[in-house]
Parts: structure tokens; C-alpha cells; sequence
């Protein structure tokens, strides 16, 4: 049987650039901590961006000023099912949420519940607009 991460993969840590380990190496994600990052890359990237992979992407920040409407959530919470599907270590997605902070309206996180492989249901905490 295969172990964690020979399943999710190992690859390197990028958030918004390479991090460097305590030990100088390029600092590396295994797990569902990879999981993560490669679902976040894929929310982020804009369809049409990767020569190699037109299809990929779900181009979340071009939802930026939109998302109050439901149909345009609808749009994009089929994108996202649509996307985090294709990726292998995925089994299902079962429900995506917008929640706007009352404090501020420009802050606005997305959850994403999805079964991964081996793993019951997860719900998925991005901000990809910024923290909130």
C-alpha cells in the first residue's frame, strides 16, 4: 500500500516564490500540503496561460468584482468542480462556498469541500483575493 506521500506527490514549496529551507535547499511540500498548493495553482492560473495545458486554470482573480452575483458563483464553482476533478489525487468535490467578511467586502475566502484519495471528505480554506 502505498504511503502519503508517494500518493501526493512531493514538490517544491511556492506560494508567491521558492522558499528556502533551514537547511539552504529549496524548501519542499509533501502530502496534503502539496495537495493544496497544486489546487491553488490551479484556482489561480488563468485558462489560456499555459501554452502546453490551454484548458487549465480556473482564473479565479478574474472573478474578483464579480462574485456577489449567484449566477456568476454558479460559473465558478462549476469552473473549480470542472478543474479540481482533473486532478488525479482528487476523487470528488462536493460543495464550494463564497464567504465575504462583514468587516471588510473586499475579503473573500472560498471553501471547497472535496474527497481526496484515502482521505473522507475536506473542506479547503483558499483567499485567493487576499487574506480574510
Amino acid at each position: 500500500m502505498a504511503n502519503a506521500e508517494e500518493t501526493f506527490l512531493t514538490d517544491l514549496a511556492h506560494i508567491s516564490d521558492l522558499i528556502k529551507s533551514p537547511s539552504g535547499d529549496l524548501d519542499v511540500l509533501t502530502g496534503l500540503n502539496n495537495l493544496y498548493q497544486a489546487l491553488y495553482h490551479r484556482l489561480v492560473t488563468q485558462p489560456g496561460s499555459l501554452i502546453h495545458r490551454p484548458d487549465y486554470g480556473v482564473g479565479i482573480k478574474s472573478y474578483k468584482n464579480a462574485v456577489n452575483s449567484i449566477d456568476t458563483q454558479r460559473r465558478l464553482a462549476t469552473r473549480i468542480d470542472e478543474q479540481f476533478r482533473n486532478e488525479f489525487r482528487v476523487v470528488e468535490v462536493s460543495g464550494v462556498r463564497l464567504e465575504t467578511s462583514v468587516d471588510n467586502p473586499d475579503l473573500i475566502n472560498l471553501f471547497v469541500r472535496i474527497k481526496a484519495i484515502g482521505y473522507d471528505e475536506l473542506e479547503l480554506k483558499f483567499a485567493p483575493f487576499g487574506e480574510g
